[in-house]
């Protein structure tokens, strides 16, 4: 037997290997970025809880960062995580939004790239003024919404939305914490309560319980 056929031969193997391997690569690259369908027990497991059937709100009105009307018209077109918090807030608070902010750095390059938007909900009206929130949610993104109101009108929303809060006193000079809910909330492109991303919270698990509801959303 000649050398060349046998030069060829090694070629075509070669070629063949590196052909299969690029096939591997390319399934397991596409394994990875695909989202993967879960159950709604198996979304719950890691961190999502979704609803058989997503709740209706009713209609609210609070303001926005910049004084203009903050109402369940923004929450439809685009899916909506909505996190009730304050910017006195010494840890969760913080925590949640730059957690939600890695949550939206991992959506990109995929499919769900661009699907979302967040407002943080002030359940401390007295203290967050528009422009402390404008200050507060602007610092983790200058898309972020920061939205309160009236006690009444927050209370109302929250209670729709199974977010629970009260007062602390912590001092005699009339100082106070909030207590609330850390869960996340997750609205439906329609507007509707789709589910709530419960604590603690992991971006990475965010992203994949999303990009799996994502989906399967008709």
């Amino acid at each position: 037997m000649s050398r060349a056929p046998l030069k060829r031969s090694v070629i075509n193997t070669v070629i063949g290997c590196l052909a299969f391997m690029a096939l591997l690569l390319g399934l397991l690259v596409h394994r990875v970025l695909s989202p993967v369908a879960m159950s709604n027990q198996q979304l719950s497991d890691n961190g999502l809880f979704v609803y058989d059937v997503p709740r209706r709100i009713s209609e609210f009105e609070l303001t926005d960062q910049y004084g203009e009307p903050f109402t369940q018209e923004w929450l439809k077109g685009k899916w909506s995580l909505l996190f009730f918090g304050y910017t006195y807030c010494p840890d969760i608070c913080p925590i949640t939004m730059a957690t939600i902010r890695q949550f939206e750095e991992i959506l990109k390059g995929t499919e769900a790239e661009g699907q979302t938007q967040v407002a943080m909900i002030s359940v401390d009206p007295e203290r967050d003024t528009p422009e402390k929130l404008r200050a507060y949610v602007e610092f983790f993104d200058d898309d972020y919404i920061g939205a309160t109101d009236e006690f009444i009108k927050v209370f109302t929303l929250a209670r729709q939305l199974n977010i629970a809060f009260g007062y602390q006193p912590v001092g005699d000079d009339g100082s106070y914490l909030v207590n609330h809910s850390g869960e996340i909330v997750l609205i439906n492109p329609n507007g509707h309560f789709h589910g709530m991303f419960k604590i603690p919270h992991d971006p990475e698990k965010m992203a994949r319980t999303f990009r799996s509801v994502l989906s399967t959303w008709h």
